[in-house]
């Protein structure tokens, strides 16, 4: 095999673990994977991605307050689209509604509000709420 078309295989077979490794994310990462880089953008060390779906649902709740009827409308069809045929619960609904929040640019805004909570993780699911 002539030098160039070896190293091209070589270069090849290198980047291969990084794209297995790329296709192996879920979909609930790949979701998440822009929430996850705000929050550690915004107030690194707190490990608020391990919020209980619940938790997480009910911040998210709070802000959608404050969001016009169109883009709760949106968040509502997000929901009812992505989440009808799945039994992933909460947390399909949450990955639905971060996805709006993306696309609607409202991301950083909500991870803000997220920061601003008590809450503080040490685990998955491990969290506290300090009281006020």
């Amino acid at each position: 095999m002539p030098l160039p078309q070896l190293l091209a295989v070589a270069v090849s077979l290198a980047a291969l673990p990084a794209a297995v490794q790329a296709a192996q994310k879920t979909p609930y990462e790949r979701a998440m994977r822009p929430y996850i880089a705000e929050l550690n953008r915004q107030r690194p060390g707190r490990r608020l991605e391990n919020l209980t779906p619940g938790d997480f649902e009910l911040i998210m709740e709070g802000f959608e307050e404050g969001l016009t009827p169109a883009v709760r409308h949106q968040i509502e069809a997000a929901i009812g689209e992505g989440c009808v045929r799945t039994e992933a619960g909460l947390t399909c609904g949450n990955v639905a509604t971060i996805g709006v929040f993306r696309r609607q640019k409202v991301l950083p805004a909500f991870v803000h509000e997220v920061c601003a909570t008590t809450w503080k993780c040490d685990a998955m699911y491990r969290c506290v709420q300090a009281q006020p």
